[in-house]
């Protein structure tokens, strides 16, 4: 089944510059996410009682356009099924042009006390789902930074407060996208078309503190990669890509 949501973009996800956010954006997919699940009675609320919860794992967006404040765009998502621990969902925004934005994700769901992840077949029964792949990869790969990446520096560091967190009570994945898009000049995502993944590796907890590392030498072919580390572990891997 397909899931459809129509969204009015309102200006608290906005920009200086009145454009959707990534971190807006990913907050919108969460939401029509959200919805699809619940009708499949696989919601975070009917996952709770059973003592388990959905976590987003890798997500993956292709960006032609970002709409604007107040424009009238429809979500749709869909699940490419699953294999072994993930759950594979897709995304498309459009906008009255079409297609503005595409979006691959994986996820798991855990064991809300142990925090490990399930085999997740066994919930898999009420969602139909479809082969199409909304991006231009039908897999997503583990991130990597390559060693020609150069050497990073520290453009952000923030401790953890508790409007970041969600009802895991561990910091939302919306604001991982924040802090690397804040380690930007404010017209960078707005000025060409871009690919951009992000790999989630390790929760951050509440009054942790944060470091994003940028690495400005990239690659050959543009890429900007970043790596948000918490006191315990490296939490987050992403890179942005320009097409």
């Amino acid at each position: 089944m397909y899931y459809t949501d129509t969204v009015t973009i309102p200006n608290y996800l906005c920009d200086c510059h009145d454009r959707l956010t990534m971190w807006g954006l990913a907050r919108l997919l969460q939401e029509s996410a959200g919805h699809h699940a619940e009708s499949a009675e696989l919601g975070f609320r009917q996952l709770i009682e059973r003592g388990k919860a959905w976590v987003l794992c890798r997500m993956y967006f292709v960006v032609d356009r970002m709409p604007m404040e107040s424009e009238t765009v429809t979500v749709r998502t869909w699940s490419r099924g699953t294999d072994g621990l993930y759950a594979f969902r897709d995304f498309e925004l459009i906008d009255s042009q079409g297609v503005a934005v595409t979006c691959s994700t994986y996820w798991v769901i855990i064991d809300f006390e142990s925090r490990k992840a399930m085999r997740i077949h066994e919930y898999w029964r009420n969602i139909e789902s479809h082969p199409d792949v909304a991006t231009d990869r039908e897999h997503l790969d583990r991130l990597r930074i390559p060693r020609d990446a150069g050497e990073p520096y520290e453009a952000l560091k923030m401790g953890v407060r508790p409007s970041m967190l969600d009802h895991t009570f561990h910091v939302n994945n919306a604001e991982y996208i924040k802090w690397v898009f804040d380690c930007l000049p404010a017209m960078a995502p707005q000025a060409a078309p871009y690919r951009f993944a992000i790999e989630f590796l390790n929760e951050t907890m509440p009054d942790e503190t944060i470091a994003v590392q940028v690495y400005a030498a990239g690659d050959e072919k543009g890429t900007s990669y970043f790596k948000i580390s918490n006191p315990r572990s490296v939490a987050v891997l992403a890179a942005l890509m320009p097409r």
